[in-house]
This record gives C-alpha cells, sequence and structure tokens, in this order.
C-alpha cells in the first residue's frame, strides 16, 4: 500500500489519488508549472481528494484553493 501520492498535474493522477484515498493514502497534487494563466481543470478536481494541493504560481494561490510554496523545477 502506498503511503504518499504524488502527482505533478496530469489527468492519470486523479485516478491514482482516487484509489490512493480509498486505500488510506496521503496526497499532494502539484499543479503543472505550465499552468500559468489558471488552475488546470484536473486540479480543480482533484481539490477534494488532495491532503496538499500547490501551485507553482504565486498568482494562483487562494485561500480556498492551493496554496504556494515555491516552485519545483
Amino acid at each position: 500500500r502506498p503511503g504518499v501520492i504524488i502527482s505533478t498535474g496530469a489527468a492519470p493522477g486523479y485516478f491514482a489519488f482516487r484509489i490512493g484515498k480509498l486505500l488510506g493514502a496521503h496526497t499532494v497534487w502539484i499543479d503543472s508549472i505550465a499552468n500559468v494563466e489558471r488552475l488546470s481543470m484536473t486540479g480543480e478536481l482533484v481539490r477534494t481528494h488532495a491532503d496538499l494541493w500547490l501551485t507553482q504560481w504565486e498568482h494562483l494561490a487562494t485561500p480556498s484553493g492551493p496554496s504556494f510554496r515555491g516552485s519545483v523545477i
């Protein structure tokens, strides 16, 4: 069983999160750095399943949305 599932914004990560939550895994979603103007559609879908939801762009962080902790790359 996985302890943590991390995705960097790919759509298949959504399904991994759903399965991981059923198995009791913690989940971390890092929205793709390519999403400069707005959050990804998959990021919006995964928001209720992610234990930690991050954006790599400071201006996209919101109190009810993703947090900004810096960029991954």
